[in-house]
């Protein structure tokens, strides 16, 4: 008898313990509609996105976020549907497929077409502050000597991983806009 009212609290202790966590959020990037004037009537080599690299510390199956200078924190209930990188350049491309005329846009399995442009973007920098979110970008189109670095900004719906993966869309929009308006004007 003496030992009974211990395991009923250690029991209890372990049944509190099971409770459920919460359910994980998956997150995805979505093409954007491009912005006004920013279709091209493009008529060179298709394009190909073979990548879109994304910091380390971004990269990863959590939603990870800057909490201060210098520390990140990661939440391990908001996931990336997929890696991000992928995600990044699957949705490139399908922004380029929007603002692009048909056959423009190279498929990421598609055979090497000769000749084709090369498209490289690096994503230096995501940060999420506020009521905007903003992205600096380095990219490439064809073979240019020199990367473009771009700083984009896309307003920020609040402090919540599916609001960043909203701007996330937008910001790769905005991307997708800018190497439209880099590609060789018709002749």
């Amino acid at each position: 008898m003496r030992y009974a009212l211990p395991v009923a609290v250690a029991g209890a202790l372990l049944l509190s313990g099971c409770g459920h966590s919460p359910a994980a959020t998956f997150l995805t990037i979505d093409p954007a509609p491009p912005a006004v004037g920013a279709s091209a009537a493009y008529a060179g080599p298709p394009l190909r996105v073979p990548f879109v690299h994304v910091p380390a510390t971004l990269d990863r199956p959590e939603f990870v976020h800057q909490v201060a200078a210098g520390t990140l924190a990661v939440d391990d209930f908001a996931r990336w549907s997929a890696p991000l990188g992928r995600l990044a350049r699957d949705t490139l491309i399908r922004d380029l497929v929007q603002r692009l005329p048909a056959g423009s846009v190279l498929a990421p399995d598609a055979a090497p077409a000769k000749p084709e442009v090369m498209v490289q973007a690096t994503v230096l920098d995501f940060t999420p502050a506020g009521t905007t979110a903003t992205m600096t970008v380095s990219y490439r189109v064809g073979l240019s000597p020199v990367p473009r670095v771009v700083q984009l900004q896309a307003p920020l719906a609040g402090p919540t991983p599916v609001a960043a993966a909203q701007a996330w869309s937008a910001l790769v929009g905005q991307l997708a806009d800018r190497i439209v308006t880099d590609l060789p004007a018709p002749h």
